[in-house]
């Protein structure tokens, strides 16, 4: 909903020259890996002196680079979006434009990948215990594989976080062998990777979408020594039908269902989402004179002037809505045993009062349903929030005489951190997700749109006003001749739920629990 909007940040405004350094992206880099674990498959990159690091998705090496840098801004390989670490929100600005097409043109580019058969390798391993029998096996893939990694980054810089026993291994090697000159060792490499030109084909591409994007579906890349002729599995859908998922959620295949919701489920109950023309919230924030329409769920502009979100919070405040279709139907999967976790944007609550369980349930952008003081961290009631609220009163902190702070819902503001729960469940459930449920969302605001590119080899499906998160890093496929997994339902969420409910004969189960409440 409003977590993470990326703003242009001080860094960006005033301090751009020393902070974005364009040269790093000059060097070539065909599949970035993360500088301290050779992880590849979510890094970001360094825009002040181009290291490449792995998210806190992963060992969190990105992080820890900016600890020991203190370089604000990275770009991601997977989303091409910007974070500042030191304001610790997503950023971006117009300059930043022509990053984005440099980080595109890394992941088009036409050139191949080598694959070294195993055959030849196999032989070249023979040649090399011949040449140097006092090194060890080990040794040898240790240096064979951080030569590799030298020559596909293209710049010797890397190896500056290479051991110096494994440099002296690496040179005792080049000495033993004839002793031949650095130039004919060069030579030698250049050879070995021509000559595996024409091998297997996986190109560029294709391998930059398994690794850093997300976006193939093919088998999981190894080492090419490892390398095994990739078989496509048989789709679990005939075709990419509604009808189709229906099918495939009732049958013994289908056992943990993601769901991924947004605002326009809500619309029913009388909410009104944000970036609907004339209806949505952001067209009716003119009367409250701000300096721009995400101000309101600004933590900054918020700690300044915070009245205006709190008259806005008396339209939105829990307890004058009811749960709608959608959010019943999130209920019967998790009646059925069916549903891994619900990843919502929603703040309204109305998955709660729903009675969709509370460990089943990521609220990403938080919620009315706790409060804390912005200054001293106490907690509060949401009672004594809404109280305050209603009576057109600030709700202030009564800790101590000293906090002059105001209590805040726990909604995620633009530049707040999202929930440590949102990026635990992710990490965990999308490797086991066999169905995922996009409903009612724009998919506009990140990380929680990017959510739906680690959905990998299951059935995708769409229910949505219009169709959104089309996109060529690991979006949905409707349109591609490939697409045997991904389906759209585009209309009102609520209607085409209520036909979903129909295709799958839970109406009797349905209309139970919605007598219930």
């Amino acid at each position: 909903m409003y977590a993470v909007n990326p703003i242009e940040c001080i860094h960006l405004k005033e301090e751009y020259d020393s902070c974005i350094n364009k040269s790093i992206l000059d060097k070539d880099l065909k599949i970035p890996r993360c500088h301290a674990c050779d992880d590849d498959s979510e890094n970001w990159i360094c825009m002040t002196c181009g290291v490449v690091s792995c998210s806190r998705h992963v060992n969190g090496h990105a992080g820890e680079h900016f600890e020991n840098t203190k370089h604000p801004i990275s770009a991601s390989f997977s989303d091409h979006s910007f974070w500042c670490y030191t304001c610790d929100t997503y950023v971006h600005n117009t300059q930043l434009l022509d990053i984005c097409k440099i980080l595109e043109d890394i992941r088009s580019s036409n050139k191949k990948v080598i694959i070294v058969p195993k055959k030849k390798k196999e032989e070249e391993e023979e040649e090399e215990d011949q040449v140097v029998p006092s090194a060890s096996t080990t040794t040898s893939k240790k240096t064979t594989s951080i030569s590799k990694q030298t020559t596909v980054n293209n710049t010797t810089t890397t190896t500056s976080s290479i051991t110096t026993t494994t440099t002296t291994t690496t040179t005792t090697s080049i000495t033993v062998n004839n002793n031949e000159k650095e130039e004919e060792s060069e030579s030698e490499s250049e050879t070995d990777e021509s000559s595996s030109e024409g091998e297997e084909s996986l190109t560029l591409i294709q391998r930059m979408k398994e690794m850093i994007f997300g976006v193939g579906r093919g088998p999981k890349i190894v080492a090419p020594s490892e390398q095994e002729e990739p078989e496509e599995e048989p789709s679990v859908l005939k075709k990419p039908t509604i009808e189709e998922i229906a099918k495939y959620i009732n049958s013994d295949k289908c056992k943990n269902i993601i769901v991924m919701t947004g605002a326009g489920i809500s619309v029913a109950a009388g909410i009104p989402d944000f970036r609907s023309p004339k209806t949505g919230l952001y067209e009716k924030l003119d009367k409250y004179d701000l300096p721009y329409r995400e101000a309101i769920f600004d933590i900054e502009y918020f700690k300044k002037n915070p009245k205006p979100f709190y008259v806005l919070s008396k339209e939105l405040f829990p307890g004058s809505f009811d749960p709608t279709t959608v959010h019943y139907f999130i209920k019967l999967l998790s009646d059925k045993g069916l549903l891994l976790r619900n990843f919502t944007q929603n703040i309204d609550t109305l998955e709660r009062i729903a009675g969709i369980p509370d460990n089943k349930l990521v609220e990403a952008h938080g919620s009315f349903a706790t409060s804390h003081c912005v200054s001293c961290k106490k907690e509060y009631s949401t009672d004594y929030v809404k109280e305050r609220i209603f009576k057109d009163e600030l709700p202030e902190c009564t800790q101590t005489s000293d906090c002059k702070g105001i209590v805040k819902p726990d909604i995620v503001f633009f530049g707040e951190s999202l929930p440590s729960r949102f990026n635990d469940c992710a990490r965990e459930d999308f490797t086991k997700c066999d169905l995922l449920l996009v409903i009612g969302t724009s998919l506009k605001v990140h990380p929680f749109a990017s959510l739906i590119n680690f959905a990998k080899g299951c059935p995708r499906v769409l229910i949505n006003f219009e169709e959104v998160g089309t996109n060529p890093y690991g979006g949905f496929k409707f349109n591609h001749p490939s697409n045997k997994l991904d389906v759209k339902c585009i209309g009102d969420c609520q209607t085409l739920v209520l036909d979903l409910i129909k295709l799958l004969g839970w109406e009797n189960e349905f209309n139970q629990i919605i007598k219930k409440n």
